[in-house]
């Protein structure tokens, strides 16, 4: 199947204007608003993604072009779409576009379809103080494009902090809660105060024992960090998509320099528990996490991830978010653990759900229509089981965003 290739003359742009040559960094003319949706693979659209990233102002990794297209797979697209106001306020919008190959019955397609989602861990348009009306406007412009270039649905998972999502015109699904600590205005003392008594209590038992917490802030954290990852995730035996290598984290670390901290709990001078903390502007993310089997039974991991607490912290987080569970339910025993780490942390967690392409959406479910009632899985086309008299479906191993959402600590 052929993908989606847009290139730069030929960017979608609303009203029909195209952007002016201009210095790295700045703005459009501001005469008209300007709409593209930019490629990633093309070196010059990936120049302009990048300069609408650092614009963005957020420093968010998950919506940088390096990590988006570090997180497609073979046959997926990263791509961003950017619309620019006269007033100086620009919307930036960061996805993965990928081919839509069977339907909701594993029965292979003969048409050119596709959808788009957001990778893990979070997503979303973003914009510093984009009125009501030019978040209309951009909705428009993006569903013109989806229609245009054959985008049959959206899949985004929202971050649990209210303040960095905008308004969304589509469906808002809410899965099991995700966990995050409030640091605003806190000292160190106030965060330890803030633990559930279990937690404090492991927390002083691990430095009473002879541990010490370590952390290092630049690329010599991935030697000591990938071991206690890798054992984590075969212990595990989560999906080989979730496991991580040393390129992947050298790769984040190009894209937000200075915003990488490793967490490490150790023992004599050995490690036995991390945690990666990765910062934004005012936030910070519990990115992926694991301790050695031999150190489970004791206080390792906790002292790890309250370490990652006073990082985040120090380095002026109003919260800490520890993300989820490994199953989409309220009782998953990984949730748990992480309410220890606060008094009040369950915050809401929505996916956003969008159709573009309706008849296009419910041809795709229909051969499986008889499922589709019991069904929260979307987009549900993707819902297919394996095929037993042919070539397997998607199947659910293509997790809907409610399923193994932290398949990485």
């Amino acid at each position: 199947m052929s993908m989606l290739s847009i290139s730069p003359a030929g960017a979608h742009r609303a009203h029909g204007a195209d952007a002016a040559p201009r210095e790295q960094g700045t703005l459009p003319a501001p005469q008209d608003v300007s709409f593209a949706v930019l490629d990633g693979a093309d070196p010059e659209e990936r120049r302009r993604w990048t300069e609408a990233w650092q614009r963005a102002g957020q420093r968010d990794l998950f919506t940088h072009p390096d990590f988006v297209e570090a997180e497609a797979r073979d046959g997926e697209q990263p791509m961003c779409a950017v619309m620019a106001f006269p007033d100086g306020t620009e919307i930036y919008y960061a996805f993965i576009v990928r081919p839509i190959t069977h339907d909701a019955a594993g029965n292979v397609l003969d048409e050119e379809l596709r959808d788009l989602y957001t990778p893990l861990v979070y997503g979303g348009p973003l914009s510093a103080g984009a009125s009501p009306a030019q978040l209309d406007e951009f909705w428009a412009a993006l569903r013109e494009w989806a229609h245009e270039q054959g985008i049959v649905s959206e899949i985004i998972r929202f971050t649990p902090v209210e303040r960095h999502r905008l308004p969304y015109p589509g469906t808002l699904r809410e899965q099991a809660p995700h966990i995050v600590v409030d640091l605003d205005g806190f000292s160190e003392e106030d965060v330890i105060a803030a633990l559930r008594k279990s937690v404090r209590r492991g927390y002083r038992k691990a430095l009473e024992g002879g541990m010490t917490l370590r952390v290092v802030r630049d690329e010599s954290g991935i030697e000591d960090f990938l071991p206690i990852h890798a054992e984590t995730m075969h212990r595990r035996e989560a999906q080989q998509r979730f496991h991580i290598g040393e390129d992947f984290l050298r790769t984040i670390h190009r894209a937000v320099p200075g915003q990488v901290a490793y967490v490490f709990a150790d023992e004599d001078g050995v490690p036995q528990s991390a945690e990666m903390v990765i910062l934004r502007d005012d936030s910070s993310v519990a990115y992926i996490a694991g301790t050695l089997t031999e150190a489970l039974r004791g206080n390792a991991t906790t002292l790890a991830a309250v370490g990652a607490l006073l990082v985040a912290r120090e380095a002026g987080s109003r919260e800490h978010v520890l993300t989820g569970g490994i199953t989409n339910t309220a009782d998953d025993s990984l949730l748990h653990f992480k309410r220890g780490f606060t008094r009040d942390g369950d915050r809401a967690y929505f996916t956003g759900e969008q159709v573009f392409l309706p008849e296009a959406y419910e041809r795709l479910c229909a051969p499986a229509q008889e499922r589709r009632a019991e069904s929260t899985f979307f987009p549900f086309y993707r819902s297919a089981p394996p095929r037993t008299d042919g070539p397997a479906g998607p199947g659910p191993s293509e997790e809907s965003p409610g399923d193994r959402t932290d398949d990485r600590r």
